[in-house]
């Protein structure tokens, strides 16, 4: 049953990240990626890292993509009367796969009875609070702290982007 649902969870992430390069619409794309993250959370539960899937889930679908659809809806120009035609015919389709194959993938997980990871690559310590705070404030220090030197420098971009001109030359 693990198997089954590793490969589920595998090809829905596949799906989410085809999609979210696939649409047209910036939002729909951000919907998309939200989607695929949640996929990749489920496939960190399946491999017995619980922090790692709610770190996913909290911090990648949550806060981050958040704050990326709030830069999309800020910065996105109109939308053409031609794409708000085309969107209607499938679009109900694809708003009910996401939840459905969550629901889905919570079923099957829940009725699996041996709850055994896939395999036994992952050490004993793999995906928990300690193991993840060792590496990030240990071996991969340096790397933590640039990555926080970029994103202070991201949101001083925003910040510059959002403060600067507020005539936006579509409206």
């Amino acid at each position: 049953m693990e198997g089954f649902l590793f490969w589920f969870c595998g090809s829905l992430m596949v799906l989410g990240g085809l999609m979210t390069v696939i649409q047209r619409n910036a939002i729909i794309s951000a919907v998309w990626l939200i989607f695929a993250f949640v996929c990749a959370a489920g496939i960190f539960a399946l491999l017995s890292a619980p922090f790692l899937a709610i770190m996913q889930i909290l911090v990648y679908a949550g806060a981050i993509m958040v704050l990326f659809l709030f830069v999309i809806m800020m910065l996105q120009g109109p939308v053409l009367e031609v794409e708000r035609h085309r969107l209607r015919g499938w679009f109900w389709p694809a708003v009910a796969l996401p939840p459905a194959a969550v629901i889905l993938m919570i079923i099957g997980w829940l009725r699996s009875n041996e709850l055994q990871p896939l395999g036994d690559a992952a050490g004993p310590g793999f995906g928990t609070v300690e193991a993840v705070a060792s590496l990030l404030l240990g071996r991969y220090l340096l790397a933590f702290e640039l990555i926080s030197v970029v994103l202070l420098v991201a949101i001083i971009g925003a910040l510059a982007v959002g403060k600067g001109e507020r005539k936006l030359p579509w409206k």
